[in-house]
């Protein structure tokens, strides 16, 4: 992990920071490398990848068959850098592979033809204060329905279910609301949507639709005032080394 000062600020930052404050001064202000990674994490974002691949397709008038997308997540665990993975619950890279395999099925049997991609991975940059380092982030999928209607998506894998109200209070969502406004979206029109491959024992692809009024997005702002504090650990430390 690379030293030197905040020059920016993302949604993960803000939610380690947020879960654990002490978490977020090793990784992000003592740059301590963890000892292992997860193997849920990596399975997260191996599937991120595959679907990510299955929207690219979809966005140039093509499309991956599931078994295509398998071949995606593969290689996106292969490629995997970092700590040595450690898994728990039983799970093993086969295991794993084999509960993708039925996963991207799900998502693949279940995608929406009739919307139009209009953004994927797209980067956004807010500059939320003049003395805070800008917010940056990438929105997983944007697309708009038949009758023009916009909706920004999160794609997340679960262990289980989630309810409705997660989605409601789902600070990423906010954070994209944010981020598409600075796009060129107005963000009083947006649908945020939450998609959710669940990783139970019958897969499925839960959707929940919600949005963000201004107060949200206000309260969201705050969350990065460099002299918050929280567990005695600055959001922002060290902010002469960044000129504030």
């Amino acid at each position: 992990m690379p030293e030197g000062p905040i020059t920016h600020l993302s949604y993960s930052q803000v939610s380690t920071y947020l879960t654990c404050p002490l978490r977020y001064k090793l990784q992000y202000v003592d740059f301590i490398a963890p000892a292992f990674t997860a193997s849920s994490l990596v399975f997260g974002q191996a599937i991120h990848e595959a679907v990510g691949a299955f929207y690219q397709q979809q966005l140039i008038g093509d499309s991956l068959r599931p078994d295509e997308m398998l071949d995606v997540y593969r290689q996106a665990w292969l490629s995997q850098d970092g700590a040595a993975v450690r898994f728990f619950n039983g799970d093993n890279e086969e295991s794993l592979t084999e509960k993708a395999k039925q996963m991207l099925t799900v998502f693949h049997d279940s995608f929406d033809l009739g919307a139009q991609i209009l953004g994927i991975e797209e980067f956004f940059e807010v500059r939320l204060a003049k003395d805070v380092p800008p917010f940056q982030g990438y929105i997983d999928l944007i697309e708009q329905s038949p009758a023009g209607g916009i909706t920004v998506v999160d794609l997340k894998t679960a262990s289980k279910k989630p309810s409705s109200s997660q989605a409601h209070s789902n600070l990423q969502l906010t954070a994209y609301a944010i981020g598409a406004q600075a796009l060129g979206f107005d963000p009083d029109q947006l649908t945020l949507r939450l998609d959710v491959l669940t990783k139970t024992k019958t897969p499925e692809l839960v959707r929940y639709e919600t949005t963000r009024t201004e107060l949200e997005r206000q309260r969201f702002v705050k969350l990065r005032n460099p002299r918050s504090n929280l567990g005695g650990v600055a959001l922002l430390p060290y902010s002469a080394s960044l000129g504030i």
